[in-house]
């Protein structure tokens, strides 16, 4: 089962709905992991530092105002005998956030998919983009609507014999189960499969020989994805478990809609299919498409663009208790 030890939770404390931390503390209390309640205060344009000559005050009662409003939240939370740090960071959020994933060594981070304020199209916002690419540890998205799930798809890729993909696979299911066992939620597991050049081969060749390869090569997709979830108690002839043929692009959109799913759990860095659903145009189609939450998890190997940075000017020393 995955345990979570360390999990930063970034909020926006100028809004009064903040189901995420319900959520976040229902993890920590589960997990016995430590929680760090997390806002930003953004940089000042550089128009507002020009005009306004008491900006650095401006700025740093902002800070407090925030600090305040994540203690009042940390209190009930620590009367709950939960451990919890509060911590107010300067800067762009995605950055910051992952500046202090790095400092700290998170495992998990927890946010809206989607800010209030974010006037980007789709589900997730630009710093929930950001987080899923560039953040080295877990990254769970929740949607307003989908607080606490109550259908899950894990989405594995078992066509490969790389090591990594395999690996990820194994860390996409556990964090799958973990989470259907928390919450008593309902689990899937689905996998999609294609045949290489499939649209080249498909009325080229005889009819009978396409048709067979085409068996062969569900054969081996199948034995493949079995010998991945015989050790976990499943298999292809669950009804909890889809091997759906098409291109992910589609079929993850789709199923997630037909069957109400309201989180999704993936790996964001893999060599192909669902293992790999965050390259290039794959994931934005993919994720753009989808309207529930999203458990995006990360390989070991793993290594942010971002950098650790000056924590001394990034943010403000954190309280605890």
């Amino acid at each position: 089962m995955k345990r979570f030890r360390n999990i930063l939770v970034s909020l926006d404390t100028r809004h009064e709905d903040q189901s995420i931390l319900k959520l976040a503390a229902k993890v920590a209390h589960d997990d016995q992991a430590k929680l760090t309640l997390v806002d930003v205060v953004p940089p000042m344009s550089w128009m507002t530092r020009l005009l306004v000559p008491d900006h650095e005050h401006i700025e740093q009662l902002m800070k407090d105002e925030k600090q305040q409003q994540l203690d009042s939240m940390a209190g009930s939370l620590r009367d709950a005998g939960l451990k919890v740090e509060t911590k107010v960071l300067s800067g762009k959020t995605s950055t910051e956030i992952i500046r202090e994933v790095l400092r700290k060594r998170h495992d998990l981070v927890m946010r809206v998919s989607k800010g209030s304020d974010s006037r980007r199209k789709g589900t997730f916002g630009t710093t929930g983009w950001r987080l899923l690419r560039e953040c080295p540890c877990t990254v769970q998205l929740v949607t307003s609507a989908h607080s606490k799930p109550t259908h899950m798809l894990a989405c594995v890729d078992t066509a490969t014999d790389h090591v990594d993909d395999a690996k990820l696979n194994e860390e996409i299911l556990d964090l799958a189960r973990t989470i259907a066992n928390r919450d008593s939620t309902r689990l899937s597991i689905i996998h999609a499969w294609t045949i290489d050049g499939e649209r080249l081969l498909d009325g080229r060749m005889p009819r009978g020989e396409y048709e067979q390869m085409k068996r062969s090569r569900e054969e081996h997709v199948e034995k493949l994805f079995n010998q991945f979830l015989q050790p976990h108690g499943f298999s292809s002839n669950d009804a909890r478990v889809s091997m759906l043929k098409g291109d992910a692009i589609n079929v993850i959109p789709n199923f997630t809609q037909t069957e109400n799913v309201d989180l999704v759990v993936m790996g964001t860095i893999g060599r192909s299919g669902a293992a790999g659903l965050l390259i290039g145009n794959t994931a934005e189609q993919i994720l753009d498409s989808i309207e529930c939450s999203v458990a995006a998890v990360k390989p070991a190997d793993f290594v942010s663009p971002i950098k650790t940075g000056d924590y001394v000017a990034a943010s403000q020393e954190p309280t605890s208790s």
